[in-house]
């Protein structure tokens, strides 16, 4: 498949049994629940434009009691997926693919949303832990 549109994207996350749903932009958005390694709700954002696939994370509530630049920073340092950052005075957690080649929808199963969506979930599950 070489282009990728949202209702794509919410077909695949159908079969990965992924419940997704469209915010009032238009965009996916799905809540990965709370749980006693976190206990935050956490809201991923799926935007597909021009064939780029991005995932945007947010955990609802979730005041780190650290630096914020800090953590980022050091986050970003031990890890390539997601990238952490500070918007509006809070940590998201985001990545970006660039599908303009051609790739199985396969792959973007587990390689695009699979592995992004896991590594936003643990890296706000571990942002805050020392890792030295």
């Amino acid at each position: 498949m070489k282009e990728i549109d949202k209702h794509i994207i919410r077909d695949i996350l159908d079969e990965m049994h992924i419940a997704s749903s469209y915010d009032e932009d238009g965009d996916l958005m799905i809540v990965q629940q709370a749980d006693e390694d976190f206990v935050y709700d956490v809201v991923i954002y799926i935007l597909v434009n021009d064939n780029r696939l991005s995932f945007l994370g947010a955990a609802q509530g979730y005041e780190p009691q650290a630096d914020l630049l800090e953590l980022a920073n050091r986050h970003n340092c031990r890890r390539n997926l997601p990238t952490a950052v500070v918007r509006d005075g809070h940590i998201r957690m985001e990545y970006s693919y660039l599908l303009d080649e051609e790739v199985s929808r396969e792959y973007i199963r587990e390689n695009c949303i699979g592995m992004t969506l896991s590594s936003i979930w643990h890296g706000f599950m571990n942002l805050e832990r020392d890792e030295r």
